[in-house]
């Protein structure tokens, strides 16, 4: 991280004064900037996290300390586009994450990152910046939050976490079930949890338990509960009477006793439930037709279901689940607006969904049709002017599927605003059905889908667009190009007349030395106000990459550029890239794949 000649005396003293920050924390302030830089990577994270207000008074960023921590704390970790997170996010990974490791006793204490810092510390510190709280496989850490010594730490949990992931619930009930209850029981009902992340459910009686949240809050708080100890926990006594009894008799939930908990306490002694707004939930076979179809027709508060499973959902399960979607559209307090279902077994139910749930803004679904075409079920059809609220749709196919059975739906989603498929044949009606339909698209991700005989609808399409981010992902778009430019010039030019677009992805078109026309979308009167160009996977050479670079040079982009050059074969002529990368920095953050690239932009981040 940053570390310096280890003999010479400007590293031996920025070292002592990292490891005397007690004592020099209130004077760090009269520090020169650069003395400042050159101290930040060897604090521990409690006096980074300190002494961040007064760098940020000279003008320094401690983002590139902080992401250069996460590198360390993840290792398998790639840098990608959608990685490039704001300054203060970094600082939230990286917090987030040290907690989780602490709590399972995982982290590694090889960087100075963590130097003279206890596990107790670190968990005090980095547990206000936990907002997503994953619990799986090792119950006996996860029971000592329970615990009299972490009582505080749970505290704040309730105050901070809104999303709980409950990443394998099987192997965390195999011990200390009444603790996790008791932990899950105190987010959920008496902290800020909303959104639930559910795999590998062990049994329908905690299915039934944690599904009580679609009610929200029915009963009022005592002021002050008595207390039970046993094996070194404190639990509440009133939240273990509600884990217990009644409602574990109601539920059936195998929970020890607790010989000091009354089972008579009014409703006005007992705990309120929380409510569950999102649910992301792994459902087993069969689980839709003997769960959640029963329960969704009244959770009210339900705003996002996300439902993935590893089974093909069948015809049968479907048929049952659109029918409780509909019952629960029918009441006026139905709050869903974002639904999501893998994998379906075809697409017959699509429009039946939507007619069901007509105020629906948000559909995504993953589709593997059947091989034998002759056992697809006919598509019903909308009725006259039926207008839908759609706004996002997402439709990802794992075998072959045409665009005709989702244009009725584009044509009925006047306010689509977000459309992504993947893998789908699109016939030539597509885009002009996008033009005339939906002339509110910002974002349109196209993927794994030949567009190469596509290319004067897409013009057409371009020229009255106003798209925000345009993806064309693996799309083929030159493969029957004999001269690239024919299309690619065109093209660069309706880009250009997007005032609009930020986002331009093209990874995987194999564009190669066609990469360096992209160039010419920052030339001119009017300029691209594109702000990231994804040009991964292209076969770009180092060649090719200098003549892209100066031809930027040369044209100099107003917005800075995130340009994502990974998974091109730039390491074939080291010294070229380098020049070719050097041009780009002044306009460009760079994402590539070594670390070398990585260092060049971190170098030319700390001097800006």
């Amino acid at each position: 991280m940053g570390v310096l000649d280890g003999g010479s005396l400007v590293h031996m003293c920025i070292v002592k004064v990292a490891q005397n920050m007690d004592v020099l924390e209130k004077k760090v302030s009269n520090l020169p900037v650069s003395l400042l830089k050159d101290l930040l990577p060897h604090l521990n994270i409690y006096y980074l996290d300190r002494i961040e207000t007064a760098a940020a008074t000279k003008g320094i960023c401690t983002s590139v300390v902080w992401a250069a921590i996460w590198r360390d704390l993840d290792q398998t970790w790639r840098w990608r586009m959608k990685s490039a997170l704001p300054d203060q996010d970094w600082k939230q990974r990286c917090l987030e994450w040290l907690f989780h490791m602490v709590l399972f006793a995982q982290v590694r204490r090889g960087g100075s990152y963590l130097s003279h810092l206890s596990d107790s510390c670190i968990l005090s510190m980095t547990v206000k910046h936990v907002r997503v709280l994953s619990l799986h496989t090792s119950t006996k850490n996860i029971c000592r939050l329970a615990s009299v010594d972490l009582r505080p730490i749970l505290s704040s949990l309730e105050k901070g976490v809104t999303s709980l992931k409950l990443l394998d619930v099987k192997s965390l009930f195999k011990h200390g079930r009444k603790y996790v209850l008791f932990i899950l029981h105190r987010l959920l009902d008496h902290g800020s949890v909303r959104e639930v992340v559910l795999r590998r459910n062990p049994d329908s009686s905690f299915l039934s338990w944690l599904m009580s949240r679609r009610r929200g809050p029915q009963l009022t708080v005592s002021s002050a509960p008595e207390t039970s100890h046993a094996d070194g926990h404190d639990l509440d006594s009133r939240c273990s009477a509600e884990l217990e009894e009644p409602a574990a008799k109601r539920l059936a939930l195998d929970v020890e006793g607790n010989p000091e908990v009354s089972s008579s306490s009014s409703p006005a002694d007992r705990c309120p439930e929380g409510q569950i707004h999102s649910l992301d939930f792994e459902v087993s076979k069969h689980e839709i037709l003997s769960a959640v179809s029963h329960i969704l027709p009244t959770w009210l508060c339900l705003r996002t279901l996300h439902l993935h499973s590893d089974w093909l959902i069948s015809e049968q399960e479907m048929s049952v689940l659109v029918e409780s979607l509909r019952q629960l559209f029918l009441d006026p307090g139905c709050s869903l607006t974002d639904l999501s279902i893998s994998y379906v077994s075809g697409h017959s139910h699509v429009i039946s969904m939507l007619r069901a749930c007509p105020t629906l803004q948000s559909l995504c679904l993953e589709i593997c049709p059947p091989a034998d075409r002759n056992t697809r079920r006919p598509q019903p059809r909308f009725t006259e002017n039926k207008e839908l609220c759609l706004e996002k749709l997402t439709v990802r196919s794992t075998g072959p599927m045409t665009v005709a059975c989702f244009l009725p739906v584009l044509t009925s989603a006047p306010k689509l605003n977000s459309l992504h498929f993947t893998g789908i044949h699109l016939s030539q009606q597509f885009f002009h059905t996008l033009t005339g339909s939906n002339p509110l698209l910002k974002v349109l991700k196209l993927e794994d889908i030949n567009l190469s005989g596509c290319h004067q609808e897409i013009l057409q399409f371009l020229e009255r667009s106003v798209l925000e981010e345009l993806s064309f992902r693996n799309c083929r778009l030159l493969y029957k190009c004999a001269v690239k430019k024919d299309f690619l010039l065109p093209f660069v030019e309706a880009l250009k007349g997007i005032s609009s677009l930020r986002t331009l992805m093209l990874s995987q078109n194999r564009l190669a030395t066609s990469a360096i026309e992209m160039a010419e979308l920052f030339s001119g009167c009017r300029p691209s106000k594109i702000t990231k160009l994804d040009l991964s996977s292209n076969f770009i050479l180092p060649a090719e990459l200098l003549e892209f670079a100066q031809l930027l040079e040369t044209y100099r982009p107003v917005q800075r550029l995130m340009l994502d050059l990974q998974f091109n074969p730039l390491d074939r002529d080291p010294e070229v890239k380098g020049q070719a990368l050097r041009k780009l920095i002044p306009y460009c953050n760079i994402l590539t794949d070594d670390w070398d690239s990585r260092s060049m932009m971190a170098d030319h981040i700390s001097v800006m």
